[in-house]
């Protein structure tokens, strides 16, 4: 028999009884408690500071605290100045997007929670185009079936103290993305290229990218006829990030010609460092519940820290291969070793009319990324965020079979942590891409030749 429980909603001071059962199973009950808590806070006062010492307490579209990369993920979520690799985290940071290439389609599912619920998801659907430098995303917008991202807290039945059922409903916070980025030397470097100037590559041993985001959120947390005022609790928010990327490579001999030769015929390398800077929601806005009022929707700065090693085969190698008729197999595995290390730092804030920002407490993360023969990936990662009540270690592994620069598959999953009690979660991602400008200029090359 499925069992019910009791919780409050807040109306003009006084807490008004409703009971919320699961539609599926009783367990899901616990997880039910979370949405009326989410629809009590909805209707809190923020001058109540017990709320405002906690940013992530008070901050409206929790889903936009969850981030969306499952390879990040599995790297104790430190990706902001991760730009190496086919699924950068532009959702952390914007101007990651100036990395992608081609036209790429990314699709990820999280179930939260699943010792409580089994219909609790986490679902991010996303496609991206890049070229010379500029990176496109489209979650949902300007087309809804582009996809976006979805926090679905499943089906609840809404029923008064004497059990008559109310109303069935499906709680969710539903966000749709536009964003765009550039790598300026990149953009810079192929612009003088097409007007016949001659330049040196501009990228070689460095290079800059900014990047901006823009997220529409509606997050519906109960129907109208189950609440004290009658109203439905829902409100809809739009939210801007940005992010910069400073890229440093001190040695490349793998994109381009070495400049140690007798090292290079034995092993190339390449090594790079890396910074990213990014602010969430840096135009502090508010996401309205009608008739309640609003919550502050948290301002997240992230800075991020990454350095990367890669090995690949030697130029002696490389020309073996080719006489062999073998010169294909260094655009599938190369390069055949690769290792990242990154840093994150992450301080959550929200914006009081009296007070100004109050930031919450720093959330420390690292990981590193060692990928084999370009195609298995192992990942290990650790997360100390105690404003979201977050710690433990976090791992992860990846496969890819792409032709470089021309299309690919990779399939990701990463295993992280929970708040409080909770057991970690599993994700899991699917991204595929195709760069159709390269592809098409290697068949007329085939023609040609």
């Amino acid at each position: 028999m499925k069992t019910s429980f009791e919780a409050c909603a807040f109306h003009r001071g006084r807490e008004v009884p409703i009971r919320i059962r699961p539609a599926e199973r009783a367990a899901g009950a616990r997880i039910r408690r979370l949405i009326a808590w989410a629809v009590s806070i909805a209707s809190l006062s923020l001058s109540n500071p017990a709320y405002a010492q906690d940013p992530y307490l008070v901050s409206g579209a929790q889903s936009l605290l969850v981030d969306a990369s499952v390879r990040a993920s599995g790297m104790g979520r430190a990706s902001n100045a991760v730009f190496w690799g086919d699924c950068p985290n532009y959702w952390s940071n914007p101007a990651l997007l100036a990395s992608e290439k081609g036209i790429k389609y990314e699709w990820g599912r999280t179930r939260l929670f699943p010792e409580l619920a089994d219909d609790v998801f986490f679902t991010t659907k996303r496609l991206t185009a890049g070229w010379w430098g500029i990176g496109l995303l489209a979650a949902g917008r300007p087309l809804k079936s582009l996809g976006g991202t979805r926090l679905d807290y499943g089906v609840s039945i809404a029923t008064d103290i004497d059990g008559n059922e109310l109303e069935r409903f499906k709680s969710y916070e539903e966000t749709q993305s536009l964003g765009a980025a550039v790598s300026i030397l990149e953009l810079t470097g192929h612009a003088l290229t097409s007007t016949g100037v001659r330049a040196p590559s501009l990228t070689r041993y460095g290079d800059v990218s900014v990047g901006w985001t823009e997220k529409k959120t509606h997050v519906f947390l109960a129907a109208a006829g189950i609440t004290p005022t009658g109203f439905q609790v829902s409100g809809d928010v739009t939210t801007h990030d940005s992010g910069i990327l400073v890229r440093a490579t001190p040695y490349n001999a793998i994109d381009y010609p070495g400049l140690l030769p007798a090292v290079d015929r034995v092993l190339r390398a390449r090594v790079d460092l890396s910074y990213g800077g990014s602010t969430q929601s840096f135009n502090d806005p508010r996401i309205g519940y009608a008739p309640s009022g609003s919550d502050p929707v948290a301002r997240v700065q992230r800075k991020g820290w990454a350095a990367h090693v890669a090995l690949s085969f030697s130029s002696s190698a490389e020309k073996e291969l080719r006489s062999r008729r073998l010169g294909w197999l260094p655009a599938w595995i190369s390069p055949l070793l690769a290792w990242g290390k990154a840093w994150d730092r992450e301080v959550p804030m929200v914006l009081e009319s009296a007070s100004g920002h109050v930031p919450g407490a720093r959330a420390e993360k690292s990981g590193w990324e060692m990928t084999i023969a370009n195609i298995y990936s192992i990942r290990k990662g650790r997360v100390d965020d105690p404003a979201a009540f977050v710690e433990g270690t976090t791992s992860g592994w990846g496969l890819r079979l792409h032709l470089k620069d021309v299309a690919g598959v990779c399939y990701d999953r990463a295993t992280i942590p929970q708040a409080g009690f909770l057991k970690p979660a599993h994700r899991k991602a699917l991204t595929l891409y195709v760069n159709p400008i390269t592809l098409l200029a290697k068949a007329r090359g085939r023609r040609s030749g």
